[in-house]
């Protein structure tokens, strides 16, 4: 049984519960990652809510005068990977359309290897948990040559280490250059090969129990870089394995969009 936590005497603990109450000179209660009571003076038993069957030697209290208490933050949308790359001078993004840079950006991503999704994830993940971020979102679609099938297992290696909630969005580019994506032939996979994988870390790291640490997220790219059948499959297949989906549904791009489906993304 984990031992209990009592933060005690917050100046004010916020909820963000839906009522979004905010308790004032208040004290939480926490067993694990279950909160069991928020109410003032909970030590000695001043709220009946606290559980009551307790004893002082076996909580440990976090002396929490003048603090204020809050949820974790959540991350909804990442690129990790990129962390490391994104602002190359080399690359004069200020100045470029999305579509532009991420012409020339591909160029470069294409030359990632394993060991820089490990590092850069850490790196993202400190950057998160030092600003109050307890559960992240990443959008991973690198998978080149040298990373093989391998960014979400180093993710979640990076994860677990940092001991922070994550949620992968296993993303993929399944549309070649050569038929009119700005992904260098190298790099994209067929459905199939994505479908595989994302079977594979479901199995390995999905988690939907109540308090999970990882989750797995099916995560096509974007529809200017992926087949349609890659989208209809990800669908089917996330309500096979009850897990969510993701994408980008409009990044800039609405003239291949227009020139491929006949309609703007956001149509």
């Amino acid at each position: 049984m984990d031992k209990k936590i009592l933060i005690k005497n917050a100046r004010a603990i916020v909820s963000c519960d839906g009522e979004d109450r905010v308790y004032r000179d208040a004290d939480m209660l926490i067993e694990g990652p279950k909160i069991l009571a928020i109410g003032r003076d909970l030590m000695n038993g001043g709220d009946p809510a606290s559980g009551g069957d307790w004893k002082q030697e076996e909580v440990q209290i976090i002396q929490a005068e003048g603090k204020f208490v809050y949820p974790g933050l959540i991350n909804t949308h990442h690129h990790f990977f990129q962390t490391f790359v994104r602002n190359l001078i080399t690359i004069d993004y200020p100045n470029m359309m999305v579509m532009d840079w991420i012409d020339k950006i591909y160029r470069i991503f294409q030359n990632i290897d394993s060991d820089v999704i490990y590092y850069s994830t850490l790196t993202s993940f400190a950057d998160l948990i030092k600003h109050g971020c307890t559960c992240a979102f990443d959008h991973q679609y690198c998978y080149t040559g040298k990373t093989g099938k391998s960014p979400v297992d180093r993710q979640m290696e990076a994860a677990e280490r940092l001991g922070i909630r994550y949620h992968a969005g296993r993303g993929t580019n399944t549309l070649p250059r050569s038929e009119g994506s700005s992904i260098p032939d190298n790099m994209p996979e067929t459905t199939d090969e994505f479908l595989k994988d994302c079977d594979r870390l479901i199995g390995l790291y999905h988690d939907s129990r109540p308090f999970s640490m990882r989750q797995i997220v099916m995560a096509p790219c974007q529809p200017i870089n992926c087949r349609r059948d890659t989208f209809a499959e990800t669908v089917a297949m996330a309500r096979d394995k009850g897990v969510r989906m993701h994408t980008h549904l409009g990044e800039g791009e609405n003239e291949g969009m227009i020139a491929r489906w006949g309609k703007r993304t956001m149509d």
